[in-house]
């Protein structure tokens, strides 16, 4: 059935996912075990042609799902439609964002990413509809073609553009039964919420190279999670966004208890020698404090930035003085 804008509102209705990291496998995967269509867009080089790969996800619970998923790059696709689902790294926005404008007006895209205004590239460019998605899914690469994932809680979904768009049907076809989202009319009390808890795990995991479980099982670092989250509050609410730092807080410990053992997203990149989404968190927070009137300063926020920044830096350097000849 297609309502009268044209979005496609047939649970059978396929998805695109531009970007083949553990987010966008493992919401592949449980799309097509619902019985949905559903292709994997690599934004990376590395492959060449359309292929069928065997992928496999292990729950939370331990349970696992197995799906034949088609994958291929990006450059290889023909112009793209329908829904579209962002799960690639949020560097790459700007350039993502200039080739799906060049069939924007036939486009439902959700940016499946965490951060703060990792939608600017996309907005202005008449997207049919544009939406946001607040990821809370934890999910890692556990070998080649593994992935874990776990859900915390439904992820909200909301347009950050007005649209003429049935979201209830959008959300719908990203749900299935091992992943659940849900319809929000406030997005961006909900993006500043989780961006806010991002910047806490997005910093003080990787400096000290520890697991998501490490603000349940330490006082110590919950304390210093505690200290991120009442920096970061006064700037959302400078922008008109209530929220409250003991629900962040405890939304922190909720994630932490649930998916530990895990590794957040900034970790895996930095071990794996690749560019961090740390702009996105504690210093894109940092640098709208700074153009308040009156500027704010978030000293301890900046400070686990920016050293989140340059470990992630060196150890790419690292990398790259090992792999030369």
């Amino acid at each position: 059935m297609v309502d009268p804008r044209g979005f496609i509102v047939n649970a059978h209705h396929g998805v695109s996912i531009v970007g083949g990291g553990a987010i966008g496998f493992s919401l592949a995967v449980h799309l097509r075990a619902a019985g949905k269509d559903v292709t994997v867009l690599r934004v990376g080089t590395g492959y060449r042609h359309p292929e069928v790969q065997t992928v496999v996800v292990q729950s939370g619970d331990g349970s696992t799902l197995t799906q034949e998923i088609a994958s291929r790059p990006l450059s290889s696709a023909s112009p793209l439609s329908g829904l579209v689902v962002l799960a690639a790294k949020a560097n790459a926005n700007t350039a993502l964002a200039h080739v799906l404008a060049a069939n924007a007006g036939a486009i439902d895209l959700v940016l499946m990413q965490n951060g703060i205004g990792v939608e600017k590239p996309f907005m202005g460019r008449h997207f049919r509809s544009l939406s946001r998605c607040v990821v809370y899914i934890t999910a890692e690469m556990a070998g080649p073609g593994r992935y874990t994932a776990r859900m915390m809680k439904p992820s909200p979904v909301g347009l950050v553009e007005p649209a003429d768009v049935p979201m209830k049907a959008l959300v719908a076809t990203l749900c299935t039964p091992g992943l659940a989202f849900s319809e929000e009319t406030d997005i961006r009390r909900e993006v500043w919420k989780k961006g806010i808890i991002n910047t806490v795990f997005n910093s003080v995991c990787p400096l000290v190279d520890v697991d998501n479980g490490i603000f349940d099982r330490d006082d110590a670092v919950k304390d210093l999670a505690r200290r991120i989250v009442r920096e970061c509050v006064p700037v959302a609410r400078g922008m008109g966004i209530d929220v409250d730092p003991d629900d962040i807080l405890e939304q922190i410990l909720l994630i932490s208890r649930r998916s530990s053992g895990q590794l957040i997203s900034t970790l895996q990149d930095i071990r794996a020698h690749r560019e961090t989404e740390i702009a996105f968190f504690n210093l894109e927070i940092c640098r709208m404090a700074e153009s308040m009137k009156p500027p704010m300063d978030l000293p301890l926020t900046r400070a686990l930035g920016l050293l989140t920044q340059r470990k992630s830096a060196v150890t790419r350097e690292s990398g790259a003085a090992h792999a030369a000849p």
